[in-house]
């Protein structure tokens, strides 16, 4: 394992639940780092959720050559503890072959979030909120046009500007359909957990760039594993939080508390 403390190496190696109803996957690429062969460093991560809407990362991992999840980190998650994976999204195109040997009644699905990150990649930072918007209303209704969503800027305007972007989007929201196809308490969870996993992705990113280049790839992976465990732990304190309110909600009713907490305005599934 990596050179990584104590602490963080049994964050790193703890058991986790028996199944997860969505696993989202992500890269934290371009890490800079001084003096290294490659002067980059990707390192992955996971984002697991209950079938209750209960998140935690499952671990981070650094790349393989190609900048890809090593084969082995599947199988590691499967050793510790994880034996169902129901949906699965993030960019697993170069490891599917090896996700589906482990887990191979898990469902691929794509990551709007993700996609929507690499498309305003290219967007001047003046026109990513406007763009973001249009984006995001071709995608949550595919089959109806566009209407831009400020007034004044018509979605032809937008088409002017960046129309390899725009034709790209069109692409890939064909290939949002199976994610569109799922039931809708699924699919609402599935576009929740997404949008939880860019919003850890984004925060990391931050503390990365504050933090600038690494004396070496030691040093990279203990700043994101650390970063993420903070993640963890606060993702934990905000279950308990929810608990403690739903338990509260319970007291005051009379009613019997379930036996399995699920977040409040979680949809329930069956």
């Amino acid at each position: 394992m990596n050179n990584v403390g104590d602490r963080a190496k049994y964050w790193l190696s703890r058991p986790l639940c028996k199944r997860y109803s969505v696993a989202t996957f992500s890269a934290a690429s371009r890490l800079q780092v001084v003096g290294s062969v490659a002067p980059s460093r990707t390192i992955w991560w996971a984002l697991g959720t209950l079938i209750n809407g209960d998140c935690e990362i499952l671990g981070a991992w650094n790349s393989n050559d190609d900048g890809a999840i090593p084969a082995e980190v599947f199988g590691g998650l499967y050793d510790r503890g994880v034996e169902y994976i129901t949906y699965a999204s993030g960019d697993l195109a170069a490891s599917q072959s090896a996700f589906n040997a482990a887990y191979p009644r898990a469902v691929l699905l794509p990551s709007i979030e993700q996609s929507l990150a690499v498309a305003l990649a290219s967007v001047r930072s003046a026109h990513r909120t406007v763009m973001s918007g249009l984006l995001r209303a071709a995608a949550a209704r595919p089959a109806e046009p566009v209407v831009a969503a400020l007034p004044g800027i018509s979605s032809a305007d937008w088409r002017e500007r960046y129309p390899r972007i725009l034709e790209q989007w069109d692409e890939a929201v064909a290939g949002f359909q199976p994610l569109f196809a799922l039931p809708e308490p699924y699919r609402q969870l599935v576009r929740s957990v997404d949008r939880t996993a860019i919003e850890v992705h984004e925060r990391l990113m931050r503390a990365v760039f504050r933090h600038g280049p690494f004396v070496d790839s030691c040093e990279a992976f203990e700043f994101v594993a650390a970063a993420l465990q903070r993640v963890d732990q606060r993702l934990y304190r905000e279950l308990e939080a929810r608990r403690l309110a739903r338990d509260a909600c319970v007291s005051l009713s009379g009613r019997v508390a379930p036996a399995s907490g699920g977040a409040l305005g979680t949809p329930v599934l069956a």
